[in-house]
């Protein structure tokens, strides 16, 4: 075997030696991005959901506590708490929202110190708006800080921290904050309910002291089983 031939078989080994390596480079790269994306989209959400309710509340700065209403809003027959194919509860996480469209949609801020949840509320409670943060719920029958029951659905997301996630875990006395451009008001939690999805009498609607619920799936069972519903009592506003 000449000289020419054996180099040329040298050169075949490093070639494919380095082709094997430059693989297994980009076999583990792959793994290593995958496995990070679900991160790097949280942060996207997280810095863009922060930017939302930051520019919000910049916009409505300066104003100042209105007038609580006083008045009985009329009760509806039936709220829309539950649907079939487009169940409001589903998860349906997207980082990239429209950021327009939820400053539009965007109706006030929600805030539970003990859970570190700060969300913008949209409404009205569909899809889209969901999952950019938490809804006001078409069967509400007050506005925060009035006589009736405001109500709040989120989803039970399946990343620790947002939207609802973290719900099951608030306790009995903990505050809630809802801000809107009249105010804040804080409610203090007073009943936590775990209850099957058709369970609407869960859900007080024919009330004439001030409340607030807040709804999201119960996933103990592994599948979105029931509905988990805390109930909070109007404390003050300011």
């Amino acid at each position: 075997m000449d000289e020419i031939t054996v180099k040329r078989k040298k050169k075949k080994k490093l070639t494919k030696k380095k082709l094997l390596i430059i693989l297994a480079v980009l076999i583990i790269l792959t793994g290593l991005i995958i496995s990070v994306y679900p991160y790097i989209l949280s942060a996207i959400f997280n810095y863009r959901q922060q930017n939302l309710v930051n520019m919000w509340m910049a916009e409505n700065a300066g104003i100042g506590p209105g007038n609580i209403n006083e008045g009985l809003p009329a009760i509806p027959e039936e709220p829309e708490l539950t649907g079939g194919d487009s169940d409001l509860y589903e998860e349906d996480i997207d980082a990239f929202f429209d950021f327009n469209h939820a400053l539009n949609m965007m109706a006030g801020i929600l805030n539970i110190p003990s859970l570190s949840l700060t969300s913008p509320i949209l409404r009205p409670e569909t899809e889209q708006n969901l999952n950019i943060g938490v809804c006001e719920v078409t069967g509400s029958t007050a506005a925060p800080g009035g006589i009736g029951n405001y109500i709040l659905s989120g989803h039970y997301s399946r990343i620790r921290g947002r939207h609802f996630n973290r719900l099951p875990d608030i306790e009995i006395g903990a505050s809630v904050f809802i801000s809107n451009l009249n105010g804040i008001y804080e409610y203090e939690v007073y009943e936590i309910l775990q209850v099957k999805a058709e369970d609407n009498w869960a859900v007080r609607l024919n009330v004439r002291e001030r409340i607030a619920t807040l709804i999201t799936c119960d996933y103990t069972k592994g599948e979105p089983y029931g509905r988990w519903i805390v109930m909070c009592r109007f404390k003050s506003s300011s």
